[in-house]
């Protein structure tokens, strides 16, 4: 079962989005457990303790007392990975989606059903794929097991690999840095440094020499890594596919 959760502070809308959800999950036969807010604080409240318990978040932008983005960057801070879907009628706010990894920007003027259903398919597939990504590896004859979507980064010495994931946990195990890259290079993961390699969907924000990582922690950057670093990092934002949703014809709008 899928998390979702729609937070506006307009009741309108929330009965409007949750009937469209409830429909479309109907459609596709994807079984979901919806949560309304009507408020960022209320939400935030919500999954204070437990932010892994949403899968799916739906965030107004404008929203009385903390808005719809700094909700969403306090989710991120609180380590919560969930899918995070801006459904808004604020276009301003577009780029600063991509700083609390957001994979959607959706309009809600401008997008049509089609496009809503086509959001939530991904945003479901993503789910279901992250609940499958487990990272193993074996040390001292035990065999380890973590979540993909956990790992912040890991840093090698001498071939003896830490692992950093969750809240602030770690493991270690043998490998060289080879084997790591081709074993997780379809996971967006990147080498920053020859010592270190990073979670892509972690890095917040480039400084000089160092990433600053959701999780607060710092890495380095080595210099002949910044610029290929740099275009992997870009390549992964395109990805995303944050956009404003095209207007697809009156017959297909939302009611």
């Amino acid at each position: 079962m899928i998390k979702v959760a729609l937070c506006d502070d307009n009741h309108n809308s929330i009965e409007k989005y949750a009937q469209i959800l409830l429909r479309v999950a109907e459609k596709n036969q994807i079984e979901i457990e919806l949560f309304c807010f009507d408020s960022g604080e209320s939400l935030l409240f919500h999954y204070s303790d437990a932010p892994e318990e949403v899968d799916i978040i739906y965030l107004d932008i404008l929203m009385d007392k903390t808005n719809g983005m700094e909700t969403a960057c306090k989710l991120r801070h609180s380590r919560c990975s969930a899918q995070i879907i801006f459904l808004t009628s604020c276009e301003e706010y577009v780029y600063e989606a991509f700083d609390v990894n957001a994979i959607h920007y959706l309009l809600k003027e401008d997008t049509s059903i089609d496009k809503f259903e086509e959001v939530f398919l991904k945003s479901a597939e993503a789910v279901s794929k992250k609940e499958d990504e487990r990272f193993t590896f074996e040390f001292n004859g035990e065999t380890g097991v973590i979540s993909m979507e956990q790992i912040s980064y890991f840093e090698i010495w001498k071939r003896l690999v830490t692992v950093h994931y969750g809240h602030g946990e770690t493991a270690k195990f043998y490998a060289t840095m080879e084997q790591l890259e081709e074993k997780l290079h379809e996971n967006n993961f990147v080498r920053s440094h020859r010592s270190f390699l990073v979670h892509l969907p972690y890095i917040v924000k480039f400084q000089h020499q160092t990433l600053l990582l959701r999780t607060g922690e710092a890495v380095p950057i080595g210099v002949t890594y910044m610029q290929s670093l740099k275009k992997v990092f870009s390549d992964y934002i395109t990805r995303l596919h944050i956009y404003k949703s095209g207007n697809s014809g009156e017959e297909d709008q939302m009611p």
